[in-house]
């Protein structure tokens, strides 16, 4: 079946489940962005090892049993990674389609009718206020009113960066930079174009008015990859940087990184329009693992403490997997989260850390709301959205090796 086929009958789904949403008050303020990088210290919270730098990094579309479950498609997710690290076989998405689970884990807003589709127009976000700090109605940019991660870590003071791969690679389509479409206009980073293959719905930081419209501080924070040698899009920023180069010194090595790999890299496409790619969706991301994944445990920054959290979005679909964990259930932006069910399925994670002893496997759930609330309580934050509500945070069953 063709994902736009898969497309039509989600969306199908979708509005037979959808249902009137509740008003409610004014929810918290973002954080007043500030236009310059401040440098990280060292992190320290209370039950967990002193992490200084997260990464994460983020898959499409693939159900646990097709990745970690099937190691002879994914040699290096499935066997290398978990071997160096600790296995998460019981970690969920928590919506359908892509969008809404990119913004949960940046923001802990669960899903609404819009970014249950993906947000095919980049709309502003019709509002009935907030409750519980969860946005009511639906739409796509949240107003400023709603703030995630970054936010938060600029008001302490500490950095943040989303690398998007391919962002500017075509500057007619989107900029090197904070790339994304016009307010209340179609997206047309829905798919890949030859050279090209970045998707505005893959890039959470740009669904938030608390980031893009303050245009120097959404450059500075949301930022073409670049290549592995640190090359960057002819169309980049001067002085902007990627993340081959940013990882060679602690000091430029935010202390939180989103990674968003392209429509080809992440799995989601295969056959791949904007590079040749492997011999199978799970080849492309091997390759795009095997290729990032060392230089960030070699930076300094890494060994100094870091953390890298690799997941999937989503199941292969609702119609595959809509289950869910960890006390998600039916909220004011969405009765049905998963489209068919609570939640975007069972999709695994990885996480690799010095303070990680390699061939760890837990059993706990957790989600894309407990990755926000570890990284929250990594640095100190309070709880956005949902993530003040989920039942579970990494602790020791994966840190198994503090000291």
């Amino acid at each position: 079946m063709t994902r736009t086929s898969r497309r039509s009958r989600r969306a199908a789904a979708l509005a037979s489940a959808a249902t009137a949403l509740v008003a409610a008050t004014a929810g918290p303020a973002a954080a007043a962005p500030a236009t310059r990088a401040v440098a990280a210290p060292a992190a320290t919270a209370s039950g967990l090892p002193p992490i200084t730098h997260v990464w994460n990094i983020v898959l499409e579309n693939q159900d646990y049993a097709s990745t970690f479950g099937n190691p002879s498609a994914d040699p290096y997710l499935a066997q290398t990674l978990p071997a160096m690290g600790a296995l998460v076989p019981n970690y969920y998405g928590v919506g359908h389609e892509s969008n809404d689970n990119y913004l949960a884990m940046v923001s802990g807003q669960p899903p609404n009718p819009e970014t249950q589709l993906d947000c095919q127009v980049y709309s502003d976000f019709l509002t009935l206020g907030a409750l519980n700090g969860i946005q009511t109605g639906a739409g796509c940019v949240y107003p400023d009113t709603i703030a995630n991660i970054g936010n938060q870590l600029t008001r302490k003071g500490l950095t943040w960066k989303a690398y998007e791969q391919d962002m500017g690679n075509d500057p007619n389509r989107e900029t090197a930079a904070c790339g994304h479409p016009s307010i209340n206009s179609i997206d047309g980073t829905q798919k890949a174009v030859a050279g090209d293959g970045y998707a505005a719905r893959h890039d959470p930081f740009v669904y938030f008015h608390s980031v893009i419209d303050y245009p120097t501080y959404c450059d500075a924070h949301v930022v073409a990859m670049g290549a592995p040698d640190g090359t960057m899009p002819a169309a980049a920023l001067a002085g902007e940087t990627g993340l081959a180069t940013d990882l060679q010194r602690a000091s430029t090595t935010p202390a939180y990184s989103f990674i968003t790999p392209n429509l080809c890299a992440d799995g989601h496409d295969y056959p791949c329009v904007n590079t040749t790619g492997g011999t199978s969706a799970l080849d492309d991301i091997d390759s795009f693992l095997s290729t990032w994944v060392p230089k960030i445990m070699a930076s300094p920054a890494y060994k100094r403490g870091g953390l890298i959290e690799i997941t999937f979005d989503e199941s292969d679909g609702p119609q595959s997997d809509s289950s869910a964990c960890c006390g998600e259930g039916p909220t004011v932006a969405s009765l049905l989260p998963g489209i068919t069910g609570l939640g975007g399925g069972k999709v695994g994670a990885v996480l690799l850390s010095p303070y990680i002893k390699g061939g760890t496997t837990t059993a706990a759930a957790y989600n894309h709301y407990s990755t926000l609330a570890t990284d929250e309580k990594i640095f100190g934050l309070p709880r956005l959205g949902e993530a003040a509500s989920v039942t579970s945070t990494f602790g020791p069953d994966v840190f198994t090796n503090a000291r």
